[in-house]
């Protein structure tokens, strides 16, 4: 199975390429960042950066679906807390995902605007027995936002886990291209009512470590 590994923000990208020890020489470039051929298991892969945001997120998956031909797409990246129930350092993966920073002024939304929001995911060739830690599955929420508290309060009553900037637009283009798609994201941060600047050193802190994390754990997953 061949696989393309997307990472979106910059912060993550640095992450990928200290841990691997990725040098200038083995980068190779694409519209939207560099990328450079890696092998998960047996599988061989191409990791690539996008970009933050979900524009830059959804072009650069569609970029690689065209371009490489991949047999799924991978996007490991970070996120910020929302479920009383996950701390920092949680390991998610997305089962749902929701765009939840559209606003219609106009009209009422109707049934097709409302579900084009969602996107679910199969995870059936997704075989985590041999993961050896804990992973929670759920929905990821996305926003061209960071989280902050009010909005962490508003997505628990609707059942969201984490939120992040890309996962629902990457989940949706692997759907309208019938791709695979697996999301697979770490929760370096959790918004607290008055705790911007603590929110912010937490990622900055907790972004590698996730990163690492979730090297090791692709590494242990069976692809179906």
């Amino acid at each position: 199975m061949k696989l393309a590994i997307q990472i979106c923000s910059e912060h993550e990208w640095k992450s990928i390429k200290s841990i691997l020890k990725v040098d200038r020489g083995q980068l190779r470039k694409q519209p939207y960042g560099d990328y450079f051929n890696h092998r998960v298991g047996r599988h061989p892969s191409l990791v690539y950066h996008s970009g933050a945001t979900k524009t830059r997120a959804a072009a650069a998956c569609q970029f690689a679906i065209d371009s490489w031909h991949p047999d799924a797409v991978i996007n490991l990246g970070t996120c910020g807390g929302v479920s009383e129930k996950v701390s920092r350092l949680d390991i998610i993966i997305a089962q749902k995902t929701r765009q939840y920073d559209v606003n219609q002024i106009f009209g009422e939304p109707t049934i097709r605007f409302m579900k084009d929001l969602w996107t679910a995911l199969d995870l059936s060739w997704v075989d985590l027995s041999k993961v050896s830690r804990k992973i929670r599955i759920g929905t990821i929420a996305s926003a061209d936002q960071d989280l902050n508290h009010k909005q962490r309060m508003k997505l628990q009553r609707e059942k969201v886990i984490t939120a992040d900037w890309e996962s629902a637009s990457i989940a949706k283009v692997c759907e309208l291209n019938r791709m695979k798609c697996l999301i697979l994201r770490g929760v370096t941060d959790i918004p607290k009512k008055h705790g911007g600047l603590k929110q912010d050193d937490d990622y900055k802190k907790n972004a590698p470590i996730i990163m690492q994390d979730l090297l090791s754990i692709l590494s242990q997953i069976t692809f179906c």
